[in-house]
């Protein structure tokens, strides 16, 4: 029987995640609080500050950029070859758990993202599978084909893993509908993947500064996603 010391967890996306450290030993990060919370074998964290799911038509694949702020190649998808590249070179075992949560600069700097809102969800998984996988980054630039582009190459990866997708918060940094907006198509997407989501649009968590959670924040919103994660039946 596989119990929670078994599991391994591997964290993807923006700031909020990327504050807990690669080991998610920082309680201003709800990584901290949830890993307390649940216990497992590892973790590892590839979350960057600034990340986007969104790409842009220079984004590459650069499993080796280390970028904390908005650009082009501080992407999820970034994040995904990199936890590729580590597992393959055998610096880490693969995941059982891969949670990622971003879109908070989808919505903040959507303006940096051209192309952001140019697919729907549906027209996103309209796309062949097969053609997808073959685009290089900078050919996948809307919001929709960005996660699901995200998603399949993490599910072809890692057959056996849970994959969870988590919305972002509201910030005072960008309008409610904006992150309501990225959200409803992280949702889609999720449908789509046949992921789970955990919608956090609505959740009013502690912050320092409007965007990024303090401890006392980090430490509700950990425990919310660990009881969520529970009762989901997901390792």
């Amino acid at each position: 029987m596989v119990t929670a010391r078994d599991v391994r967890y591997a964290f993807l996306g923006d700031s909020n995640t990327w504050n807990g450290g690669v080991d998610c030993s920082c309680q201003e990060s709800w990584c901290y609080w949830f890993m307390q919370q649940m216990q497992p074998a590892t973790c590892y964290n590839l979350a960057r500050s600034g990340a986007t799911w969104t790409n842009t038509a220079q984004t590459l694949r650069a499993p080796h950029d280390s970028t904390a702020v908005l650009s082009e190649q501080n992407v999820v998808f970034n994040q995904v070859v990199r936890l590729l590249q580590r597992v393959q070179l055998h610096l880490q075992d693969a995941p059982d758990v891969i949670l990622i949560m971003a879109g908070t600069n989808d919505a903040w700097f959507e303006q940096k993202r051209p192309g952001i809102w140019d697919m729907t969800v549906e027209e996103a998984f309209a796309v062949d599978s097969k053609v997808l996988l073959r685009k290089e980054p900078g050919e996948v630039t809307s919001l929709a084909l960005s996660v699901r582009y995200s998603v399949e190459t993490l599910q072809r990866a890692f057959p056996m893993a849970d994959i969870v997708l988590l919305t972002p918060m509201p910030t005072t940094k960008a309008s409610a509908e904006k992150i309501a907006r990225v959200g409803e198509i992280l949702d889609g997407c999720g449908l789509a993947a046949g992921v789970p989501v955990i919608h956090l649009e609505n959740e009013q968590i502690e912050t320092k500064d409007g965007t990024h959670t303090n401890p006392a924040g980090a430490k509700k919103l950990g425990l919310k996603i660990a009881s969520i994660i529970t009762r989901y039946g997901i390792r």
